[in-house]
């Protein structure tokens, strides 16, 4: 039996929309042109979309030193392989600000299919993102050490434990878990996927997270920025 592909999209500021793959006709680009249609705006909406200060406990910096923190899981190219990210060190903002240096601290994920021990280990590549400014007046801005391994040679439809960081400095995440995508096929694929879009940091995110976060949904697509420095596409 085939079930019918479900597809969930989410806006950040118009908040969360369900598109059923059954029975609903979504058209294309090739149905156009279209006549605009202007839709009033929400009210209710405004004064939710603003920055999250740095202060607010949902993006405070819950670590020490040079600890992991916001550590994501990207699907790479094929289903036997992903991206695990991480960010260590504080971002600065400022006028003489110097930006870390992505050398002094490594990217290795240990990882396997059982808890302990963690038999595989993987390394990878760091960097810093800066916004720096040749005017007088303007503060510069530098992120934390960006960090990118790719782990490869995975079974399909498998539960990986890993945890990442810098074992010479032991600077380690807690050991966490993720399952890789089945073997594509016409009967072999997640049948719920949401897709979200420009999410950014905003008092509106937090809602959205929160109908993306359910037990039933296997995949979730990022489409556009979620953070400032922080983007893979």
């Amino acid at each position: 039996m085939v079930f019918p592909l479900r597809l969930f999209c989410a806006v950040a500021i118009a908040g969360f929309i369900f598109v059923d793959g059954g029975g609903v006709n979504i058209p294309s680009t090739l149905d156009g042109p279209f006549k605009p249609v202007t839709v009033p705006f929400d009210e209710s909406l405004r004064g939710n979309a603003v920055d999250l200060p740095d202060s607010d406990p949902r993006v405070k910096r819950r670590v020490k030193g040079f600890e992991p923190e916001q550590i994501s899981i990207s699907l790479s190219a094929h289903y036997d392989s992903v991206w695990i990210s991480w960010i260590t060190g504080e971002s600065q903002i400022g006028y003489n600000i110097k930006p870390l240096d992505p050398k002094t601290v490594a990217s290795v994920v240990r990882y396997g299919k059982i808890r302990q021990p963690l038999t595989h280990e993987a390394t990878g590549n760091s960097l810093v993102y800066n916004q720096l400014y040749p005017f007088e007046g303007l503060q510069n801005y530098t992120s934390g050490i960006i960090h990118h391994v790719r782990l490869t040679g995975l079974n399909p439809n498998t539960l990986y434990y890993y945890r990442c960081g810098d074992p010479s400095r032991q600077a380690w995440s807690k050991v966490d878990s993720f399952k890789t995508m089945p073997v594509s096929g016409p009967r072999n694929y997640p049948d719920r996927i949401a897709v979200v879009g420009d999410l950014g940091l905003t008092y509106n995110t937090t809602t959205t997270i929160s109908h993306l976060i359910i037990p039933y949904m296997r995949r979730i697509s990022l489409v556009g920025i979620t953070g400032e420095g922080l983007c893979r596409i």
